[in-house]
């Protein structure tokens, strides 16, 4: 089954509204993306980044010990340690009041679906839902397979390209589906989920913030850079079942062989400590509206890169992390900041990632939003954006002519929806004729 859109749609682009002023820019010189302009770009050298570090608060928490070579066990927001089915059974055994299930009440009839979600989803003639209309104006565009709607998450189950995933209709976001055997802490806080594609489990862990659940730990990679290594396990595919000993400790089996029930056993540790949960926002400067982002790998060291410890409050989204680098933060609701963060990766070093990180008043990472991009293997593919008062535009470029622009913004609790999109790709091909 072919999806639209992508579950991780992090480089959807769109068009830039008319007269929005002159903007201050982020980019270098050679990089200048084919499109016309309303304002002239404002470059920021070297020499004019030199000053602006001298008077940077950010700067004073900067120590030598710098994060330029990614993160090791010690410092992801979990700890896994192998144990043995034993263990396992044992501490199952003295936990089987917990409820692990997160699902009450809701359907799974289609055609109860189309009556009961009527304007909310959209649903061609082979009952296969089509579009997503989110309660906070998100409109997502996709093909997928009904399975299970939560009434009192307001979110559904689907199948698509042959796996299972969650959505919430509050949204619009991609979330765990109960498929994965969802299991969530005492005090409901936290919940294992994730999606499962051709029979392949990619758990996360999901925290319950203004009543939605949003995904703050990538566990699956993790696992990866840390069991699967010392372990020579290629993943945690296997996932099968899991729960709570306590709100800081959980335990889940992953199966490797069905038929003879070959199987692992971990226990998981919330390490909940200071530096995984809390970041300083206010040693961040502050960027004035509207901003035009283009960074790449000729300009990103102008920037303030973050120190190990500091790097650990995103150690949990973003695991397999080399570098951090922080441009600025903006402003576009009054209870969140908006953090414009550049990261690379160990598993390819030859791209450079931007993203527009929500965080609100509590700390909590709400959604992120990729606003740029820049390659180095084949110099083909690269994403600007532009930072406007209203919204964000996020404009995709394949061998340097635009093919998609999206154009996004905030609701009230902090989570990107788009408002408007524009593919190139026609226009681009036609003029080639």
């Amino acid at each position: 089954m072919k999806i639209l859109f992508p579950l991780i749609a992090l480089l959807l682009l769109t068009a830039c509204p008319n007269n929005q002023g002159q903007a201050n820019s982020i980019q270098s010189d050679n990089t200048q993306p084919k499109q016309e302009s309303t304002a002239p770009l404002i470059e920021v050298t070297p020499q004019e980044n030199q000053t602006n570090q001298e008077t940077n608060p950010l700067e004073e928490t900067i120590t030598s010990d710098i994060f330029n070579n990614g993160f090791t066990i010690d410092d992801y927001p979990l700890s896994i340690q192998k144990i043995s089915k034993q263990e396992f059974t044992k501490v199952l055994d003295k936990s089987l009041t917990i409820e692990n299930s997160t699902i009450t009440t809701g359907f799974d009839d289609i055609n109860h679906a189309k009556v009961a979600l009527k304007g909310v989803i959209e649903v061609d003639e082979n009952d296969l839902i089509t579009q997503i209309n989110a309660k906070n104006g998100n409109t997502v565009k996709l093909l997928a397979d009904f399975e299970f709607y939560n009434a009192d998450e307001n979110t559904l189950s689907i199948i698509m390209d042959d796996g299972y995933s969650g959505i919430s209709l509050n949204t619009g976001k991609f979330i765990g589906t109960y498929k994965l055997n969802s299991f969530t802490s005492p005090n409901k806080r936290y919940r294992f989920s994730g999606t499962a594609y051709e029979g392949c489990a990619y758990p996360f862990v999901e925290k319950y913030i203004n009543n939605e659940w949003t995904a703050i730990i990538r566990l699956d990679d993790i696992f990866n850079q840390t069991i699967s290594k010392q372990d020579n396990q290629l993943e945690i595919c296997g996932y099968q079942f899991g729960f709570f000993e306590n709100n800081q400790t959980a335990y889940i089996k992953v199966t490797k062989n069905k038929e003879n029930d070959d199987s692992d056993y971990y226990k998981i540790y919330f390490k909940f400590d200071e530096f995984t949960n809390s970041f300083d926002l206010t040693t961040i400067p502050q960027k004035p509206l509207p901003l035009e982002v283009a960074i790449d790998f000729d300009n990103y060291e102008q920037f303030t890169h973050l120190n190990k410890n500091q790097a650990k409050f995103f150690a949990g989204l973003y695991p397999t992390a080399k570098e951090l680098v922080i441009l600025g933060k903006v402003s576009y609701n009054p209870n969140i900041t908006s953090l414009i963060m550049t990261f690379s990766n160990t598993e390819n070093e030859h791209e450079l990632i931007t993203h527009l990180i929500n965080i609100d008043k509590n700390g909590n990472i709400i959604d992120t939003l990729n606003i740029a991009y820049d390659e180095i293997a084949e110099s083909w593919s690269k994403t600007t954006s532009a930072l406007q008062k209203e919204q964000i535009t996020v404009t995709d470029f394949h061998d340097g002519d635009p093919t998609q622009e999206n154009s996004y913004k905030i609701d009230d609790k902090g989570y990107f929806y788009l408002v408007d999109s524009k593919d190139f790709t026609q226009t681009n091909h036609g003029n080639d004729n």
